[in-house]
């Protein structure tokens, strides 16, 4: 089988992959069982108009995108041209495309290509504009052109690979006649192993400054109390600790100790593992999000998870039992904290009854065998409805 994904894979130098970890295993996994898998991806840090790279068997092609300023005052449209042009001359050598995320404009690069298709839900960016602060004007009009895009487009696809309750049900509502398949993302094999310690005095959060992943909600809630419990704070993701600095004097967090924060920036498995060891829980107090990647890993580690209630949380959390799910603002944090610190059978029972469920929603020969039936059974209706027409 020929198949074509279009995905938002940053640039691979030095034989690593930067974000996009979702994709990587499940990529490695297909071409482990006989697919040819190319993947067509952005960035406008390449010299060339396109380059392509040879991955562990996975061809990887880069089209030269405008920067961030030119690709949005031209609506998103020298980008959107020029994939479509190079798309329409490959995708004769293709059985299906698999589209990963609505964010990015796949959806309208792809709209008039005679292939069977199939779009991965990631994040939902017309849900997501609701929460952008009003200081980010900037990104909640990029976020606003990419969710007119997302809106104008989903009602045209038909086939949909959906892993909440919520993205499901957003697609239903745009696209009432959206074949929708649920299938949980394939979690990198590292994660499979217990890394959690109730003795580690840390609490975790992987989110870095992005202001929607509720970083400054956590700094609030661990001036106030959190931090007199004797805890540490370890930050993951982009986050210089001048950012940490900047929200402790905007919100006047004097009680803070700053020796108590680590601020460790971007990292891989080996390094995310390391921090998941040294830590009591990760706090994941998000705005909003669809089926985070962090929370799914810390489960399968056995990582107690507190998170907020929110988009597709709770298809992964079940309160009580896989985590714990709060409200949002601090308080909510605080209080979740401290339950965790008191009720240390309740600790032990979401770190062994997480990591259990994750492991079984997160199989690795169930998620490969699962999307190439999916794929087969796509590319079937696709040719019966063109011998129908």
């Amino acid at each position: 089988m020929n198949v074509l994904w279009i995905a938002p894979l940053a640039l691979i130098e030095d034989g690593h992959v930067q974000p996009a970890s979702w994709l990587m295993p499940l990529a490695k996994a297909l071409v482990s069982s006989n697919v040819n898998l190319t993947v067509l991806a952005c960035n406008s840090t390449i010299q060339k108009d396109i380059v392509e790279i040879e991955y562990q068997n996975i061809k990887v092609v880069y089209i030269k995108s405008p920067k961030l300023k030119l690709d949005f005052i031209t609506l998103y449209q020298l980008r959107i041209n020029k994939v479509k042009k190079y798309l329409k001359k490959i995708v004769n050598t293709f059985d299906i495309l698999h589209i990963h995320g609505t964010e990015h404009q796949y959806e309208v690069m792809s709209i008039d290509l005679k292939i069977p298709k199939i779009i991965s839900i990631q994040g939902i960016m017309s849900e997501y504009i609701k929460v952008v602060p009003l200081s980010r004007w900037k990104q909640f009009l990029e976020w606003r052109l990419s969710a007119f895009y997302e809106l104008q487009y989903i009602p045209k696809n038909h086939h949909y690979f959906c892993t909440t309750k919520w993205d499901s049900t957003f697609i239903k509502s745009v696209n009432p006649q959206a074949k929708i398949y649920m299938i949980w993302k394939m979690v990198r094999e590292e994660f499979n192993n217990d890394h959690f310690s109730p003795q580690s005095n840390n609490i975790l959060f992987v989110g870095g400054r992005n202001p929607i992943k509720g970083l400054r909600e956590l700094l609030c809630a661990y001036n106030s109390s959190v931090q007199s419990l004797g805890f540490k704070l370890i930050i993951l993701g982009r986050c210089v600790f001048d950012d940490i600095q900047n929200i402790i004097d905007e919100e006047n967090l004097e009680s803070i100790s700053t020796d108590n924060i680590d601020c460790r920036g971007m990292q891989d498995a080996r390094g995310m593992i390391k921090a998941y060891k040294e830590s009591y829980c990760l706090v994941h107090p998000t705005y909003i999000d669809n089926d985070p990647l962090s929370v799914c890993e810390a489960q399968l580690s056995g990582l107690p998870v507190i998170a907020t209630d929110v988009g597709g949380v709770s298809s992964l959390i079940e309160h009580e039992q896989t985590g714990l799910l709060i409200d949002d603002g601090p308080k909510a944090i605080e209080i979740a904290i401290k339950k965790l610190l008191d009720d240390g059978l309740l600790r032990e029972h979401i770190s062994k009854k997480s990591r259990r469920v994750a492991r079984k929603r997160h199989d690795s020969e169930v998620i490969r065998s699962k999307t190439l039936a999916i794929y087969k059974e796509v590319i079937s209706e696709t040719k019966n409805d063109s011998l129908c027409q």
